[in-house]
């Protein structure tokens, strides 16, 4: 496995723009904001050099002369808007310019570059990441597993199998019907499959099962969109129905009457073409994510009743700008794609329940060509994260600020060959593995307990 170097400045090239056969683009202004630049990927608190061209064209009187600039001012901006100290000169007889400035915060910064008399004004975004705060991998001896999550003892689950931290022992949760669905609270794995809802907790030794449910058809789970757990509580959304299951003091799981949540009109999203998603608002409230054909995602408030059934909320559901892009238990995430030119890209949104209901808490503007990697939503928590095009420079996760302001981005570790497809972050863990390793081994990373706030 290939690891990742520190990220070295990366140049931001602009193309050259020439003068067509016919001459009818010699007087047209350049376009600003960078067209065909290169964003590139530095590291905090490491010098940064940055190459720009400027936008040139050649005489249009048929001559051979052509004008370069004789003078450049930049200006640096980090992700709070500050000015950061920069210095810039003409190189290579004024066919580029060199901007060099040290970044202390992590996050895009916004470069402006002013050419003068010719060259055109250039707007580019820089992005820095802080190191890794995260442990090493653990290797599981599993393929890549797409449900993935791991109990206060130490247990891994990885799509329906349990594997014990202290022996390595596997044991399937699932039935002869295929894999089933689990959620993790801390020592307690909730387990849905087979018209059944099991409960179990980690021993350390073992799981042990402390409770089961079978589902009579009242309360039969459909296909699983999102899922919502605790020690006492799951809460679980199927394609048509809210569903809330308990452990009781008297040691039984109970379910109560499911709540029907979709709209008439909803529309399934993601990558994974889900129809919903649960974000915890607080202990009896929950909102649901859909989308409909209006713009925009919708928000849907349900709490609980008397009877310990949903109900949903009279208030109006809550719009946030884009599709949804990543889940936590009390925030999701929200993407813009714009294509627009000069500089297509996207927006990305972080939406966190704050007092009853979702607050932005972290923006980040994705320049092209960066990508903004989406993960499948059905399988649980996951966040998104941005991956330049280019091969072996890596992959940044956002990091939420630890107050108002835009998100921070952190290096993710793991082997920078892989495609996107293979990657998966969430909250507490990033892990990967190589479609074509013959081991069908899963790498998985814990990350730092201060990458989300």
């Amino acid at each position: 496995m290939k690891t990742v170097p520190s990220l070295l400045a990366w140049s931001a090239m602009l193309s050259l723009s020439g003068c067509a056969d016919t001459g009818d683009d010699c007087g047209l202004v350049p376009l600003p904001g960078g067209a065909g630049q290169t964003p590139p990927l530095l590291s905090l608190e490491v010098p940064a050099e940055l190459h720009v061209q400027p936008s040139l064209r050649g005489a249009c009187d048929g001559s051979d002369t052509s004008q370069v600039p004789d003078s450049i001012t930049a200006e640096v901006f980090d992700p709070n808007n500050h000015t950061v100290v920069s210095e810039a000169s003409l190189t290579g007889d004024g066919q580029s310019a060199t901007v060099r400035f040290t970044p202390t915060t992590p996050g895009r910064h916004h470069v402006r570059v002013a050419f003068s008399p010719v060259g055109s004004l250039q707007q580019f975004g820089a992005y820095v990441s802080r190191a890794w705060t995260g442990g090493g991998p653990t290797v599981l001896p599993l393929p890549r597993c797409t449900q993935l999550d791991r109990t206060t003892q130490g247990t891994w689950l990885c799509d329906g199998v349990a594997v014990h931290a202290a022996t390595a022992a596997q044991t399937p949760l699932g039935g002869v019907s295929g894999i089933p669905d689990v959620a993790v609270a801390g020592n307690v794995v909730w387990v849905v499959g087979e018209d059944r809802v099991r409960r179990f907790v980690d021993t350390g030794a073992e799981l042990k099962l402390t409770g089961s449910l079978l589902l009579n058809q009242r309360d039969t789970v459909k296909v699983i969109q999102s899922r919502l757990a605790t020690a006492e509580e799951l809460w679980v959304l199927d394609s048509e129905r809210l569903h809330r299951f308990a452990f009781t003091p008297a040691g039984v799981v109970t379910g109560a009457a499911p709540t029907p949540w979709g709209q008439g009109n909803q529309m399934p999203f993601g990558v994974d073409m889900v129809l919903g998603l649960l974000v915890r608002l607080g202990p009896d409230a929950v909102s649901v994510i859909q989308v409909t054909p209006e713009p925009d995602s919708h928000a849907c408030t349900f709490r609980l009743g008397p009877d310990g059934a949903f109900v949903a909320s009279e208030a109006p559901c809550q719009r946030l700008p884009g599709m949804p892009a990543g889940l936590e238990d009390g925030a999701v995430w929200t993407r813009v794609d714009s294509l627009l030119l000069p500089q297509p890209g996207q927006t990305l949104y972080r939406w966190a329940a704050v007092d009853g209901a979702l607050t932005e808490r972290g923006t980040l503007v994705v320049d092209a060509p960066l990508d903004l990697v989406s993960a499948p939503l059905r399988p649980g928590f996951a966040i998104p994260f941005i991956q330049w095009r280019q091969s072996r420079v890596g992959a940044a996760a956002p990091v939420a600020p630890e107050s108002l302001g835009p998100l921070g981005l952190e290096l993710l570790p793991g082997n920078t060959d892989l495609s996107s497809s293979p990657r998966t972050l969430s909250p507490r863990f990033y892990w990967e593995a190589d479609a074509g390793d013959p081991t069908r081994q899963t790498r998985v990373y814990a990350r730092g307990a201060s990458s989300l706030k």
